[in-house]
């Protein structure tokens, strides 16, 4: 939900500083917020993907443990 948010917000931004770009004398700032924005959106996305990934592997290294541990009780 965060990263369609953050992909709304990061697109109505880069789109208002494209078109008042269309219409400056000096538009090369505004390209520079636009593919600022869209790189950092790229960056935040890539960092949470890491996070979700670090989790669930934290989450699957536990339910293995928590699994042998069950086989070794079992066994006594």
């Amino acid at each position: 939900m965060k990263n369609i948010f953050y992909f709304i917000v990061t697109s109505c931004i880069s789109t208002f500083a494209f078109w008042g770009s269309l219409g400056a004398k000096n538009p090369f700032p505004l390209y520079a917020v636009m593919f600022g924005l869209w790189a950092l959106f790229l960056w935040g996305y890539n960092n949470r993907l890491k996070k979700d990934a670090a989790k669930r592997f934290n989450e699957r290294m536990f339910e293995n443990y928590m699994r042998s541990r069950q086989r070794i009780n079992n066994r006594r």
